[in-house]
């Protein structure tokens, strides 16, 4: 590593400090940052989960990181988990947070390992690491934890990753009619999302697992609000009836619901209803004043035919307000000019995403968003 100057009014959002003779370059020198460090449990620890004490706790507690600069804010902290031997080649984020510690169930661990697709009754290893940053638009201040595995045996139970699960409830479509419940998106492990129409004339959202019947069944669990809060699981109809969700206090309009049945979490969020393209690759070109209007199929559903231009510096973006550019919506770095995943820019302040590259051909195509799953698709006609 080396010395790296760190312009604030780039990356922390403050001034430079000015004399009358000179001007001072705060500098941060990461040779000497002290990483954080997972303090419990003991690596090599194992768990047996079970039933009976599915709702106890599971801590993963970690020391703070130090960085070489009394002129910065204090570092904030991911927790991501992995299987073991996979050399985090393919982390799952646990949480983002400014505190030393993490909280979860024995349920919750039990649901995401069968999620991944692990049979009940088996060990599974997985592996923990925190890292701490300062800015998330630079990975030049994140410091690793040395990682430490935990092995689990997992229990027997009603699969909440399976695939797929449905909204219901009278403030869905779809009222209380288990028949005709809608089904989600599935996203990853026991995650899954869907953008509806919700609060247009009734006030409860419930999950069901399968179409007919009402059991398996997810509800809130106390403290939860119209957007945010722990679901409950119903694995039976011997069980009782979890609360549904209160969503009384939501405008009618269209939102994304998250159910993440592995994590028993569940979110509720606004999306817009109305879309618009722009870019190079566009008759606009990146005029956001005068984007192209996206016709609206489905709640976080839109599509537009229209010429695209080819070309290596031809490229697409979407907008949801025209004259600005946030909220935006981008690709990753696997985005291709077939289709990929999207990348939502909230505000202004936040670092623009990858452009959606052009075809190679020019020519007519059709251009689809799903705000549910968060992809893109871009077809020849």
């Amino acid at each position: 590593m080396k010395r790296i100057a760190i312009i604030l009014t780039l990356i922390f959002g403050v001034f430079l400090f000015h004399s009358c003779e000179e001007e001072e370059l705060m500098t941060l020198d990461l040779t000497k940052t002290v990483s954080p460090q997972i303090t419990a449990p003991s690596s090599g620890s194992s768990l047996v989960l079970t039933q009976e004490t599915a709702g106890e706790a599971i801590s993963i507690t970690w020391s703070a990181a130090s960085y070489d600069a009394d002129f910065i804010a204090d570092a904030n902290y991911i927790l991501q988990m992995d299987i073991a031997g996979n050399n985090f080649a393919n982390p799952r984020d646990l949480i983002d947070t400014d505190g030393l510690a993490y909280q979860t169930t024995q349920g919750a661990v039990n649901s995401r390992i069968l999620g991944m697709e692990f049979a009940p009754n088996t060990e599974v290893t997985l592996e923990y690491r925190v890292f701490s940053y300062l800015t998330r638009q630079s990975d030049a201040t994140y410091s690793y934890s040395n990682p430490i595995t935990i092995t689990f045996t997992s229990y027997e139970d009603i699969v909440p990753g399976a695939k797929p699960i449905y909204m219901l409830g009278d403030g869905t479509e779809a009222g209380w009619d288990n028949t005709a419940a809608l089904e989600m998106f599935h996203i990853v492990d026991g995650e899954f999302a869907l953008v509806g129409r919700l609060a247009e004339s009734g006030s409860m959202v419930k999950f069901i697992s399968v179409l007919g019947q009402w059991a398996p069944q997810w509800g809130a669990a106390p403290g939860g609000t119209s957007t945010e809060g722990q679901l409950v699981l119903r694995p039976t109809e011997d069980e009782p009836d979890p609360s549904p969700i209160d969503i009384s206090d939501l405008e009618a309009g269209d939102y994304r619901v998250t159910a993440d049945t592995a994590n028993l979490t569940y979110s509720i969020v606004k999306v817009t209803e109305e879309l618009y393209m722009l870019g190079s690759a566009t008759e606009v070109g990146w005029d956001n004043a005068a984007p192209l209007a996206m016709t609206k199929d489905a709640p976080g559903m839109f599509s537009i035919i229209t010429t695209l231009t080819a070309g290596t510096d031809m490229y697409l973006k979407f907008l949801e307000v025209p004259g600005q550019w946030a909220p935006q919506y981008g690709t990753d770095a696997n985005g291709t000019a077939e289709g990929g995943n999207l990348v939502l820019r909230p505000t202004e302040d936040v670092t623009d995403p990858d452009s959606i590259p052009a075809p190679d051909v020019t020519g007519l195509y059709k251009i689809e968003v799903n705000l549910s799953n968060l992809t893109y698709k871009i077809t020849a006609q």
